[in-house]
């Protein structure tokens, strides 16, 4: 609940032209760690281990609080949609000036048309592989946040084989 009405505060504040992105340089990998150790009482209901591969120290020129908010809603998805006992891994990828930052996991995954939905900005809610509800907001919001800090959404999935949400931040030797 807090977690949603956070969300909805956020929306509503950029809706309102308010939500102003203040990059600096970011330690992402800590950002990633303190994102994960939220979401592991979500992921340990259902037995679900998330690994991290990112190199320490690792920075990136960013909004602390629109990134950190778009690694909360993609890990909470990646819980959401993987079935008990499954496997996430965030990975975080530097080259060209560029870190990739991407949240796989081994779940029901999507099917082409529900991928160009999500692109088209019709955003709908299912429910997760243990009934888990949602509101439809997590994505829209992932997806302005990321525009604000000049980076998009990547989505690869297969239905049955699990999803990659991807974004490229600006790598930061700050």
């Amino acid at each position: 609940t807090t977690g949603l009405m956070e969300n909805l505060l956020h929306w509503v504040k950029s809706q309102m032209n308010s939500a102003h992105v203040s990059p600096q340089p970011l330690n992402i990998g800590f950002i990633i760690e303190e994102v994960v150790n939220v979401q592991k009482l979500q992921a340990s209901s259902k037995k679900i281990s998330i690994r991290c591969e990112i190199p320490k120290h690792s920075m990136v020129y960013a909004d602390k609080d629109t990134v950190t908010l778009v690694l909360r809603n993609l890990l909470s998805n990646a819980i959401k949609f993987t079935p008990a006992s499954g496997k996430i891994n965030v990975r975080l990828k530097t080259e060209g000036g560029f870190s990739k930052i991407s949240i796989l996991d081994n779940g029901i995954g999507m099917d082409a048309e529900t991928i160009g939905r999500i692109h088209q900005n019709n955003y709908y809610s299912t429910h997760g592989t243990a009934k888990e509800s949602g509101t439809g907001l997590g994505l829209m919001l992932c997806k302005e946040f990321l525009a604000r800090n000049g980076a998009s959404l990547t989505i690869e999935s297969e239905p049955g084989k699990g999803s990659t949400f991807s974004f490229l931040l600006p790598a930061s030797i700050d």
